[in-house]
């Protein structure tokens, strides 16, 4: 059995004692694909993973993913997408400030992510925080009304619009990388598949209008659900240290990266992406 204590009141666990690097990690991955259902995140310190290893976990969870961003992809292994602020000879091996607003993984395609998988291969001292929202405790948290109102709401989630703002300084999307992101439509309000749970499915940026509403009106509840679904109540702040391979289950949580002194330290973060199905 595993060895395992809370990260937040009311979800998150760290998973002690565990070396993922070691071959008899693996009769313990279908206990974390349990426990990841059911606390949307867990934290596993002091790991020295191989990108390899790194894949071949993620992989027992489902069909990995590629990044649209295909120049971050550059461990050699295509289902690994690079957080960095480092460049080699010349060019940056990662994609940095990515992340820094409230979002979950992929939300912008028609199937997204059901988990994704992080790894910090190098971080910075200070700063560069990941904080991450419960979004089943946002929902439960809503008052009645506001949970009534929003029961049947859908809303479109854009990537070429949250990249025109998180980006605006960089070279623009290719025609390709428009092509497989086009604007689709998901619920306010998801159900987790495995759990039944309901939870809040919003985000910042990403999510440019609700449906069926005038643009005034679907802005201002969006601002109101996204400003509860991020109270300091339902948020856990992770720490990171060398080593941390963090879990989250895209279907429960959002999450926002934080700013470090980036002309003073270097960060590398691997992350893995598992495949998930049409949210309802």
């Amino acid at each position: 059995m595993l060895n395992v204590r809370p990260l937040h009141q009311g979800f998150g666990l760290e998973i002690l004692d565990l070396d993922l690097a070691a071959p008899h990690s693996d009769e313990v991955i279908d206990d974390m694909i349990g426990l990841l259902d059911q606390h949307s995140l867990l934290l596993v310190r002091g790991q020295r993973l191989r990108p390899e290893r790194h894949v071949e976990i993620s992989r027992r969870f489902g069909p990995l993913l590629t990044h649209v961003l295909k120049q971050y992809l550059t461990t050699g292994l295509p289902e690994i997408y690079v957080l960095s602020n480092v460049t080699q000879d010349g060019k940056p091996i990662g994609n940095h400030k990515e992340g820094w607003n409230w979002h979950s993984d992929l939300s912008y395609v028609a199937e997204p992510s059901m988990g994704s998988l992080l790894y910090a291969v190098e971080v910075p001292p200070v700063g560069a925080d990941t904080l991450f929202a419960s979004m089943h405790l946002a929902y439960d948290g809503l008052p009645p009304a506001l949970r009534e109102r929003i029961r049947h709401l859908r809303a479109t989630h854009s990537y070429a619009g949250y990249y025109g703002k998180a980006f605006a300084d960089r070279t623009p999307l290719t025609d390709e990388q428009k092509a497989r992101t086009p604007d689709v439509v998901h619920p306010v309000v998801r159900t987790h598949p495995v759990t039944g749970r309901p939870s809040l499915y919003v985000g910042q940026d990403i999510v440019s209008r609700i449906e069926g509403l005038p643009q005034a009106e679907g802005d201002a509840l969006l601002a109101e659900l996204n400003a509860h679904a991020i109270d300091e109540a339902f948020v856990y702040r992770h720490v990171w240290r060398q080593g941390d391979l963090v879990l989250w289950d895209n279907r429960a949580t959002m999450h926002c990266a934080t700013p470090y002194d980036d002309s003073k330290y270097r960060r590398i973060m691997h992350r893995t992406t598992v495949a998930g199905s049409r949210p309802f």
